[in-house]
């Protein structure tokens, strides 16, 4: 059975390639549906910032990461601003290891 803890345990897989930190610990993702019936999953998720040259990408990858998950046929990857992204979304060793940098 799915659970939005699978999920997520997935989506770390992908890796913002700038920041080089997964997505999940970014905390860019905001809302995951599970459609058992249909096998989909919708995903709602943000980006650092609006004019992320690589938007397309990370959503291309968010969504064929989650079609790899077992029993799951379809996936959509829906881009929202509302909230708006901010540090204190991510998880605190995450922005420890950004300020070290």
């Amino acid at each position: 059975m799915l659970t939005k803890e699978s999920v997520l345990e997935n989506l770390k897989s992908v890796v913002d390639p700038e920041l080089e930190i997964n997505i999940v610990d970014l905390g860019l993702i905001y809302d995951i549906k599970i459609d058992e019936q249909n096998k989909k999953i919708v995903l709602n998720m943000t980006l650092t910032s609006r004019g992320c040259p690589l938007s397309n990408v990370l959503k291309f990858e968010t969504e064929e990461s989650l079609k790899k998950i077992e029993g799951v046929q379809d996936a959509e990857v829906n881009i929202v601003w509302e909230p708006e992204w901010n540090y204190s979304m991510l998880k605190p060793d995450v922005l420890k290891k950004l300020q070290n940098r």
